[in-house]
C-alpha cells in the first residue's frame, strides 16, 4: 500500500490564484477588445491597466511573492490553448510580474517602489516588443528603421536630431504611464481598504471544470525527439539565413514549413492571418525603398535584405508553434509535476475553475462606462470571496482508493470481493465492474454489471463495426457507455459511501468514456471513490482530478481484508 496525501496550497498560493484568476480575466476579455478594436499601442494600453490592477491587490494583500506568483498562474492561463502553449503572452506577463515583484522586495511596500516598479513594468512592454521585433528579423530591421528615420528627418528638416532623442522621447512616456498606473494603483487599494474593508464579499463562486496544463493525452501524439529537433533548428536555421544564400534560405524555410504544417495544423493558424504576409511584404518593400536612403529606388540588395528578414520570422514562428505544441508532451509534463510544480498545478486549476464566473460578472461591471469605473472596485471586492471559495475546494476532498495490477491479473474478481466485504461491513456501495467472456487473453467481449441492480449491460467487443466508437482493438455500445455514465451520475443524487468503477484506463485519460461524469462527481465531491487501473496507467491517473489522498493498493500484495478494513477505517473519518 502507499499513500499519497493531498498537497495543501499555502495560504500565498491561494491568494496567488485569486490574483491569478481576476488577472487573466482582464488579460483575456480587455486584450480581446483592444485587439478586435485594432487600437494602437493596445498592448501598452493592457500593460498599463494590468500594473494598475495587480499594485491595487498589493494594497489588500501585502504579500512577498504574491505578485510573481500570480503573474505566472495568469500568464499560463492566458497563453495555453488545447494544442500548444502560446510562448509570447506568457513571457510578457511574466516578465511584468517579476519586474514588480523584484522592485518592491527590494524597495519596500511604499510608494516609491509601486512607482519604479509600475514604470519599469508598463516599459518592460516596450522593450518585449523591440525584442521581439529584432530576434523576428534581424539587426537588418534596426538599419532599415535607421534608415526611414532619416529620411523622415530630412523631409522635415530635423537632421540635427540624432535617433537616440525619438528612443528617449518614446521610452520617458512609457516609463510616465507605468509610475501612473502605479500611482493609481496604489490610491485605488488605499481607498478600497477605508471604504469596503468591512462590508460583506460577494456571492461564493461555484467550481466550473479544470484547465488542461497538466490534461494527459495520448503519448503518440508527442515526442521529446521532436521538441529537440524544433531547439536545434531554431538555432541552426537562423545561422543558415544569416550566412547562407537567398536561395538556400528560401528552400529550407519552405520545407520546415511544410513539414510544421504536416504536423502541427491546428498550430499553425498565424500563418493564415492575412494581416502576417501583409505586414511580411511591407517589410520587403521597406527594406528595398531605403536600403539606400532612396539613392536607387527599389534596391535588388534592400529586396533581398527584406526577403531574409521575412524568411527569418517565417521560420521562428514556426519553430516556436513546434516547441508550443511538444511542450504538453505528458513526458514533459511529468517532469514538471514531480520536481516541484504541484503548487503550480493545483493553482492554476483552481484558477481555471473560478474564471467563467469572474468573467460573467467582469463582462457586467464593464457593459457601460460608469460600470467600467467601478472594475477595480469590484474586483477587490471579488477578491476575498475567490479566496473563501478557493479555501473550500481545497479542504475535505473526498479520498480516492485505486486497486492496481497486470492485465488479465484478475482485477475485477479481487474487486469483486472487496465489495462483498464493503457491503458486509455497512457500506453504501454503488457503482459498476468489467465482466469479461472469458477469464483469459482471450476475451473479446465486456459488459458492465451494475453492482446495485445486478444488471448487466453490453459494453465493447473486438467485432469491428464502423458505426460504433473504437478504441485499440475494441468497438464500444454507445448504450454501454451511456449506461456506466448514468450508474456513476447516481452518487450526486443518492446517498453513497464508496463509488467503484472497474475501470480506468486511456479513454479516461484522454476524456472519455466515465471521464466526464467522474468530473462531475469529482467538483460537488460527493463521495470517495475506488478505482481499478492497470499499473502504467496509476500516476496519470492520479493527476487527472483534484481529489483528496490517494491510497494505492497493489493486487497480489495487499490481501482483500487488509484493504477492506484500511478502507473502511478512512472512511469512518470523513
Amino acid at each position: 500500500m502507499q499513500i499519497y496525501p493531498k498537497k495543501q496550497l499555502s495560504e500565498k498560493w491561494l491568494k496567488a490564484a485569486v490574483v491569478g484568476s481576476l488577472w487573466a480575466t482582464v488579460e483575456i476579455v480587455l486584450g480581446s477588445l483592444l485587439h478586435n478594436l485594432k487600437l494602437p499601442l493596445a498592448g501598452s494600453l493592457l500593460s498599463f491597466i494590468t500594473v494598475y490592477l495587480v499594485i491595487s491587490f498589493f494594497q489588500v494583500w501585502k504579500t512577498h511573492g504574491l505578485i510573481w506568483r500570480a503573474g505566472l498562474i495568469c500568464a499560463l492561463m492566458k497563453s495555453i490553448s488545447p494544442s500548444a502553449i502560446i510562448l509570447g503572452p506568457m513571457m510578457g506577463i511574466i516578465s511584468q510580474a517579476i519586474i514588480l515583484d523584484m522592485i518592491i522586495r527590494l524597495s519596500g511596500r511604499n510608494l516609491f517602489s509601486y512607482l519604479v516598479g509600475g514604470s519599469l513594468a508598463v516599459f518592460s512592454a516596450l522593450f518585449q516588443k523591440a525584442i521581439t521585433l529584432l530576434f523576428l528579423y534581424g539587426w537588418d530591421f534596426v538599419l532599415l528603421l535607421e534608415n526611414m528615420y532619416f529620411f523622415a528627418a530630412r523631409q522635415l528638416r530635423l537632421e540635427h536630431l540624432p535617433p537616440a532623442w525619438l528612443l528617449v522621447l518614446l521610452s520617458m512616456t512609457y516609463l510616465f504611464s507605468g509610475a501612473l498606473a502605479g500611482f493609481m494603483g496604489f490610491i485605488t487599494g488605499r481607498n478600497y481598504l477605508k471604504v469596503h474593508a468591512d462590508s460583506p464579499g460577494y456571492h461564493t463562486l461555484e467550481a466550473h471544470g479544470q484547465s488542461d496544463l497538466f490534461k494527459h493525452t495520448r503519448k503518440n501524439n508527442h515526442s521529446i525527439l521532436l521538441l529537440f529537433l524544433s531547439l536545434v533548428m531554431l538555432v541552426a536555421g537562423m545561422l543558415v539565413i544569416t550566412r547562407a544564400t537567398l536561395w538556400i534560405s528560401v528552400i529550407l524555410v519552405f520545407v520546415v514549413l511544410v513539414l510544421g504544417y504536416l504536423r502541427y495544423p491546428g498550430n499553425m493558424r498565424y500563418f493564415r492571418k492575412p494581416a502576417l504576409w501583409i505586414q511580411l511584404g511591407i517589410i520587403i518593400l521597406l527594406s528595398a525603398l531605403f536600403k539606400n536612403g532612396l539613392v536607387h529606388v527599389l534596391s535588388i540588395e534592400g529586396f533581398s535584405i527584406g526577403l531574409k528578414m521575412s524568411l527569418r520570422a517565417l521560420l521562428l514562428i514556426t519553430c516556436f508553434a513546434a516547441i508550443g505544441a511538444e511542450l504538453k508532451n505528458p513526458v514533459v509534463k511529468n517532469l514538471l509535476y514531480n520536481r516541484g510544480f504541484q503548487n503550480l498545478y493545483q493553482s492554476v486549476e483552481l484558477a481555471f475553475s473560478a474564471l467563467p464566473g469572474v468573467m460573467e460578472e467582469f463582462y457586467g461591471q464593464t457593459r457601460d462606462i460608469k460600470g467600467f469605473k467601478k472594475l477595480a472596485y469590484a474586483m477587490l471586492g471579488r477578491s476575498q470571496a475567490l479566496l473563501d471559495a478557493f479555501r473550500k475546494a481545497e479542504e475535505n476532498r473526498k479520498p480516492v482508493f485505486i486497486l492496481t495490477g497486470q492485465i488479465n491479473q484478475g482485477k475485477t474478481g479481487f474487486t469483486m470481493q472487496l465489495i462483498e466485504m464493503f457491503q458486509n461491513q455497512g457500506l453504501t456501495v454503488r457503482g459498476f465492474v468489467t465482466l469479461g467472456n472469458t477469464n483469459d487473453k482471450s476475451r473479446n467481449t465486456y459488459k458492465i454489471k451494475n453492482l446495485q441492480s445486478g444488471e448487466k449491460t453490453d459494453l465493447c467487443s473486438t467485432q469491428p463495426d464502423p458505426a460504433k466508437p473504437n478504441y485499440g482493438r475494441f468497438y464500444f455500445e454507445e448504450s454501454g457507455i451511456e449506461k456506466g455514465r448514468n450508474i456513476i451520475a447516481e452518487t450526486l443524487t443518492q446517498p453513497t459511501d464508496l463509488l467503484v468503477i472497474d475501470e480506468l484506463g486511456p479513454m479516461e485519460i484522454n476524456d472519455r468514456g466515465w471521464a466526464p461524469v467522474i468530473e462531475k462527481v469529482v467538483e460537488q465531491n460527493t463521495c470517495a471513490q475506488f478505482w481499478v487501473v492497470r499499473e502504467k496507467l496509476v500516476k496519470p491517473m492520479m493527476r487527472k482530478w483534484n481529489v483528496g489522498d490517494i491510497i494505492v493498493f497493489e493486487l497480489g500484495s495487499d490481501p482483500a481484508g487488509y484493504i477492506a478494513d484500511t478502507i473502511n477505517d478512512r472512511l469512518k473519518r470523513i
